[in-house]
């Protein structure tokens, strides 16, 4: 290689690298020169003010809130662990091309490959365990029922019974006790319940749990009963989890046919058919004999 290509590549590590150094400087600067405009405005705040402008950050912090990321600050810490990962890949990468003195041009594919590839896997891990929690919330959601309909007929009011939810369903229910009690805490803190419902509402997928908080939520703006309509929700998602088994039994059994088509039958054949095969042959031999 020539040694403008060595400068090429220097440049490209630099030009990938300074801007996070010259962030990590300024936020340093900032927070010594003047800590009470830190405090005034925090990367927080930016990070609220980028969800508001933008619909794809938007859709990313509801994916990082339905994955169990919650604030902001966990959510930055994500993000950027997950940024100097992927540059730290990107580079490393780039340095192995660059040692067995590769050109140019197939350095640069390489590290552009591996930042989209790195990318990408992220965004799936990311999307997968925002599915898996949310189906471990759509299980946890009949005991949360029950529960609810039980401490609603004791005479409780709503707040008591979710923040009682959340103390004594940690542990078996911990998905949801978690959701509640973020509720639970902007309730406290002078949130109404309605609002405080909505956004949990507009936060999960989960169907049961969502369904469960929209009872709840109803209940809390016209003051009625909920115990007749969690016991049609209780009845409603049993037959759906009933409905879900069914589907995976057909799809295993489905599964175990194709395997026994694929592995049994040829044997099967073979087992049958062999010997009169052999027979024929033998037959068919002697006569041309």
């Amino acid at each position: 290689m020539e040694v403008h290509h060595y400068y090429f590549i220097f440049g490209a590590i630099v030009l990938c690298t300074a801007p996070v150094f010259l962030l990590v400087i300024a936020h340093m600067d900032t927070k010594t020169d003047n800590p009470q405009a830190v405090e005034e405005f925090s990367p927080r705040d930016t990070w609220r003010q980028l969800r508001e402008e933008n619909t794809h950050i938007a859709s990313l912090s509801q994916l990082l809130r339905r994955a169990g990321l919650f604030n902001s600050e966990q959510q930055l810490n994500a993000i950027t662990l997950t940024i100097i990962g992927i540059a730290s890949l990107t580079v490393i990468v780039a340095a192995l091309a660059f040692y067995r003195d590769l050109a140019v041009q197939t350095i640069i594919f390489v590290a552009i490959s591996a930042f989209i590839t790195s990318l990408l896997l992220s965004y799936l891990f990311l999307k997968k365990a925002a599915e898996d929690r949310q189906k471990l919330l759509e299980k946890e959601s009949m005991i949360l029922i029950q529960t609810t309909r039980m401490l609603w007929r004791v005479g409780l009011s709503l707040p008591k019974t979710l923040s009682i939810i959340c103390q004594e369903l940690h542990e078996l229910s911990p998905n949801c006790a978690t959701e509640l009690n973020i509720a639970v805490k902007k309730i406290e803190a002078g949130q109404s319940q309605e609002e405080a419902l909505y956004e949990l509402i507009n936060s999960c997928s989960a169907e049961g749990f969502k369904e469960y908080l929209i009872v709840i939520r109803q209940q809390s703006i016209t003051g009625g009963s909920i115990d007749s309509s969690l016991d049609e929700l209780y009845v409603l998602l049993q037959n759906r989890r009933r409905l879900d088994l069914q589907e995976q039994v057909n799809k295993l059994s489905g599964k175990m046919s194709l395997v026994m088509m694929v592995f049994l039958f040829p044997a099967l054949l073979l087992f049958v058919a062999g010997p009169g095969m052999f027979s024929i042959s033998k037959s068919l031999s002697a006569l041309g004999g």
